[in-house]
């Protein structure tokens, strides 16, 4: 990389090299399932990079190298912006919009609570979480299991390791569907998008309230550890502390939800995989780790540049912003063996599903865990199920994270 001099008066469109295709994609559309990946596919075998012109304009990077390396590169890749298309978001998310090195303070803060001994503290009881729903659904022998179990499950677990009422999730569960049906971009949207935020704002206000002055932390609770915490010195005010219960609630429900969706229409559509999963349940987790692979629900992740770069041939000014096709990276044939295929017992399985570099995904090792428990406590009652719609299905857009808008599941109920 070689910083260039500034160039802040030219547009980004007139400084793409000959050599960069300039295509006009807005992925944000809900289409037929599937759709989104072959996109992906078709961009990283045509080039390295383009310029979209989509909104303001901003490059697209396809390949898994690439994409990787701006991961790494938060000197130069900022995250002050995450979706390319709003340069200036109205949203705030602690610690996620925060660079290194003021980064690493309000992570070491929030990771100690979502590191694997504290998953491993709420196991047994997302274990019973997850058995009960699934008990619930059994007999009906159909269910959408978009709403019925992939929103519902994660949810409970979540407000569990957090401290606050499973039940909550009532709660919850609408919200998240409001901010992401705006989060893709789609104008109609927004009104809703803003009602959710404060919904969700105002539930952990009256939590933070429900706490305030108390001597000492509570147990096991989330939100009292951080009115009981400091940075640098000084406590943590109430907007700070809204803004990582807010993100954590937004990173944490809908991401789980659309990757479940996407696990079990495969296991659905693909008895072999399913039943070699109930002979050899310890590779549960291989086939979590290859559904986070192939079936990643981030069409694409954005940063907006930091300083004046070359980044492969592509001149990039500071205010740019930039574009890294994880679903091309994922299946990139140059990293991966049978990219497009589902290998359940695939070996060194290094994807980008939870991102990478200092801003990889906080609540990894909780997402996994409800993974596992999903499939597991599903297989145990239902091995056997499959998609119960002729039409297609359909996912949202892109411009979110990707998820099924609905799945379809039928099952025989034993006599």
């Amino acid at each position: 990389m070689t910083n260039l001099s500034s160039r802040d008066e030219v547009k980004a469109s007139e400084r793409v090299p000959g050599t960069c295709p300039v295509i006009h994609l807005d992925a944000s559309a809900p289409l037929e399932v599937g759709s989104h990946w072959q996109k992906a596919n078709e961009l990283r075998e045509e080039s390295p990079a383009f310029f979209n012109t989509h909104a303001q304009g901003y490059w697209v990077f396809t390949r898994y190298d690439e994409v990787r390396e701006m991961y790494q590169h938060p000197e130069i890749f900022s995250s002050e912006s995450i979706t390319p298309w709003e340069p200036d978001p109205v949203y705030r998310f602690v610690p996620t919009q925060i660079d290194p090195p003021d980064h690493s303070k309000y992570r070491q803060l929030i990771s100690r609570w979502f590191a694997p001994n504290a998953i491993n503290r709420i196991a047994p009881q997302a274990h019973e979480i997850g058995a009960r729903l699934v008990a619930d659904l059994a007999p009906n022998g159909e269910c959408d299991f978009v709403t019925d179990f992939a929103m519902r499950l994660p949810t409970e677990i979540f407000l569990t390791i957090i401290g606050v009422p499973g039940s909550d999730a009532d709660l919850m569960v609408p919200w998240v569907e409001d901010f992401f049906a705006g989060f893709g971009g789609d104008l109609a949207q927004q009104e809703a998008m803003g009602a959710a935020l404060g919904g969700i704002r105002e539930y952990w206000v009256a939590v933070l309230e429900a706490r305030r002055g108390e001597a000492t932390p509570r147990e096991h609770d989330f939100v009292s550890l951080l009115l009981h915490s400091e940075i640098d010195d000084e406590p943590l005010d109430d907007a700070l502390i809204l803004d990582i219960l807010t993100v954590l609630v937004l990173a944490g429900l809908d991401t789980t939800r659309g990757q479940l969706g996407y696990l079990f229409r495969h296991l659905a559509e693909h008895p072999d995989d399913r039943n070699r999963l109930l002979a050899e349940p310890e590779l549960i987790p291989s086939a979590v780790e290859e559904s986070l692979r192939l079936y990643t629900i981030i069409f694409g992740d954005g940063r907006k540049v930091a300083q004046d770069t070359d980044f492969h041939g592509c001149p990039l000014s500071k205010g740019d912003m930039v574009y890294g096709l994880v679903s091309g990276a994922n299946r990139d044939p140059r990293v991966y063996e049978r990219p497009d295929e589902f290998v359940v017992d695939r070996k060194a399985n290094n994807h980008l599903g939870f991102a990478g570099g200092p801003h990889r995904c906080l609540g990894a090792h909780l997402a996994r865990m409800v993974m596992r428990v999903a499939v597991e406590e599903w297989l145990k009652v239902i091995p056997a199920f499959e998609v119960a719609s002729e039409e297609p299905l359909m996912e949202r857009g892109g411009g979110a994270m990707m998820t099924l808008l609905s799945l379809p599941l039928r099952w025989e109920v034993p006599a």
